[in-house]
């Protein structure tokens, strides 16, 4: 090997060396989000530290901070907020449930098991108290699920099942009873408890606007 082969060699030695791989950053990413998305989903955003996610993906939290810089940043992507609804819309056009089955679905009421039900219930719960949350939740977003809500809203009157002279006014009164019935100022003492509160407000709302 002549010398500028030479020095171009050791060039090349150099920058890989002083490059990690972008796929094993990448990796890492998915590690850690998939960790905190656990962790939101078992402890709650209060409950879910840094140090807890640093610790489940044997990383230092320098590493965690490089590629997260906060926790509100680590739980926007971990729940995927930007991409996820609020509320479960739209629907699949060929489903076919009774209609009090359809809004628990919307509202994801039974799905304890699903880690994404459990951190829209996170989000409903925290953010009115810790401001960091509700600004990652957005403004934006309560109002796309409202619209989206009254759309389905409209379409079932349209197809005789209610009866609402202004779709967009009963899809604010449906999320209030059922996002207010998920954080009650005294909480509740079982999962059941409130499973059973929210399927009253949907049967309550579905007597309201019967045809």
């Amino acid at each position: 090997m002549n010398a500028p082969e030479q020095r171009l060699d050791q060039r090349q030695v150099k920058r890989s060396r002083g490059r990690p791989p972008t796929s094993d950053e990448a990796t890492r990413r998915l590690q850690i989000i998939e960790a905190a998305r656990q962790a939101f989903a078992e402890l709650g955003y209060a409950g879910t530290t840094t140090d807890i996610v640093a610790t489940r993906c044997q990383i230092s939290k320098q590493t965690l901070y490089r590629l997260f810089p906060s926790k509100q940043e680590l739980f926007v992507a971990a729940t995927n907020i930007s991409e996820q609804r609020l509320l479960a819309l739209p629907r699949p056009i060929d489903e076919q449930a009774p209609i009090e089955e359809t809004i628990a679905r919307i509202f994801r009421i039974d799905r304890d098991d699903d880690d994404q039900a459990i951190l829209v219930r996170t989000i409903v719960r925290d953010s009115s108290v810790i401001p960091e949350l509700a600004e990652a939740l957005g403004t934006s977003e309560v109002l796309r699920s409202r619209q989206d809500l009254a759309e389905w809203l409209s379409a079932q009157v349209e197809k005789g099942l209610l009866r609402l002279d202004d779709p967009l006014s009963g899809a604010r009164l449906l999320m209030d009873m059922i996002f207010g019935g998920m954080n009650p100022p005294d909480g509740w003492s079982s999962p059941e408890q409130e499973r059973e509160h929210l399927w009253l407000c949907i049967m309550v709302f579905l007597r309201g606007t019967a045809p």
